[in-house]
C-alpha cells in the first residue's frame, strides 16, 4: 500500500460489505459460484431457484463464510412468485442492493425443430422472468435510490453457433434490455449491466462441452480454454461494488476474446 493510503481506498471500493444481494439461479453453477463469490466479498445473500435442497447447500456454504444467508424458492416464470421475493426480502432484510439475474432455460438444438412448448419455457424464464425480476426488485432500489443489476447475458448475443438460434436471441434482447433500463433508471441511482460469458464449464454443461462440439468452441476462445465459474465471479463483484458507480448500460465479456476474435 501506498503510504498515503491511496491504493488501499481504491481496492475498498470493491468489498460488499453491508450489501445485500440477490441471486437467481443460484442452486448451482455460474448462479451458485456467484452467489458465493458476493458473500466472500461481503455481502449477505439471498439465494433463489426453483430446487429448495441445492439452495439449502448454497446456503450453508455462504454462511461458513460469516456471512448471513436466506434462501427462497423462486420460479421466475411466475409474477406471483417474483412478488412473493421482494415481501420476502422486505421483511428480513429492509433493502436489496444488489440483484443478479441469473436464472435461465434453453435447449440446444436445430431451429427447425424448436418446439412451442421449449420456445415459451425459454423465452418465459431467461426474458420475461429477466425482466419482471429487474422491475420488481427494482423497485426496492428505486425507494433507496441506489442499486445495482447484472444480467447473465452471453457471447452468443453477438455471435452464434448452430442449434442456439432462440437462445442467441434471447441473449441479444437481454443486453439491448440492460442498455434499455440503465437509462430509465440512472436518475433512480440504479446501475443496470451485463455479464456475457462464453462456454462455461459447468455441472450442468459438462455432456455438452465434450468432443467435437468442445474442440470447436476452443478454436474460437484466442485464450485457449472454457470459462470456469470463477472467471464470472470478478466481474459480478466489480459491477456489484462501489468501483463501477460510473458504469452503466454496458455489457461486459468475458469471453477469452471469443467476440474480439470473430
Amino acid at each position: 500500500m501506498k503510504e498515503d493510503g491511496k491504493l488501499g481506498d481504491h481496492l475498498n471500493r470493491f468489498s460488499l460489505k453491508d450489501r445485500v444481494a440477490v441471486v437467481t439461479g443460484a442452486s448451482d453453477g455460474i448462479g451458485r459460484g456467484i452467489a458465493v463469490g458476493l458473500a466472500d466479498a461481503g455481502a449477505d445473500v439471498i439465494v433463489c431457484s426453483r430446487r429448495e435442497e441445492k439452495l439449502k447447500e448454497a446456503k450453508a456454504e455462504i454462511e461458513k463464510l460469516g456471512r448471513k444467508s436466506e434462501l427462497f424458492v423462486l420460479d421466475v416464470c411466475k409474477r406471483s412468485d417474483i412478488e412473493g421475493l421482494r415481501d420476502f426480502i422486505l421483511k428480513r432484510f429492509g433493502k436489496v442492493d444488489i440483484l443478479v439475474n441469473n436464472a435461465a432455460y434453453t435447449v440446444t438444438k436445430p431451429a427447425w425443430e424448436v418446439t412451442e412448448e421449449e420456445w415459451d419455457l425459454m423465452v418465459d424464464t431467461s426474458f420475461r422472468g429477466l425482466f419482471f425480476s429487474c422491475q420488481i426488485i427494482g423497485s426496492i432500489m428505486r425507494e433507496h435510490g441506489y442499486g445495482k443489476i447484472i444480467n447473465l447475458s452471453s457471447t452468443f448475443s453477438r455471435s452464434i453457433v448452430k442449434g442456439r438460434s432462440v437462445y442467441g436471441g434471447i441473449k441479444a434482447g437481454v443486453s439491448h434490455l440492460t442498455e434499455a433500463l440503465a437509462m430509465e433508471w440512472a436518475s433512480h441511482g440504479i446501475r443496470v449491466n451485463a455479464i456475457a460469458p462464453t462456454a462455461t464449464l459447468t455441472p450442468s454443461r459438462a455432456e455438452l462441452l465434450k468432443g467435437e462440439f468442445l474442440e470447436k468452441i476452443l478454436s474460437r476462445i484466442p485464450l485457449g480454454r472454457l470459462a470456469t465459474p470463477d472467471d464470472l465471479v470478478d466481474a459480478a463483484i466489480y459491477l456489484s461494488s462501489a468501483a463501477s458507480d460510473f458504469v452503466t448500460g454496458q455489457t461486459l465479456f468475458v469471453d477469452g476474446g471469443w467476440i474480439a476474435a470473430s
